[in-house]
């Protein structure tokens, strides 16, 4: 399992009270009700090795050549030296 950061919230007494319910229906914590309504509501950011954009460019320190494309490239497209 992934390692947790412990969070403390504040909740109204009513929901309090649902997410209780809803805890000894499904016989799981409170703590994961609340995980798992979050999860379906929140999606994670995906890591930065993911990202599509960082995959385009050379990342800093790094010593892999990546795309050496300059960025107007990247957003215009090609230049075109001959406009004929």
């Amino acid at each position: 399992m992934a390692r947790m950061k412990r969070l403390q919230i504040s909740i109204e007494p009513g929901l309090d009270a649902a997410v209780g319910r809803r805890a000894d229906e499904e016989g799981i914590s409170k703590a994961e009700v609340i995980r798992r309504c979050v999860r379906e509501e929140i999606q994670p950011l995906p890591s930065i090795e993911d990202d599509p954009l960082f995959k385009m460019f050379k990342s800093p320190g790094s010593s892999e050549p990546g795309d050496n494309r300059s960025i107007d490239e990247v957003v215009y497209g090609p230049s075109n030296p001959d406009p004929r």
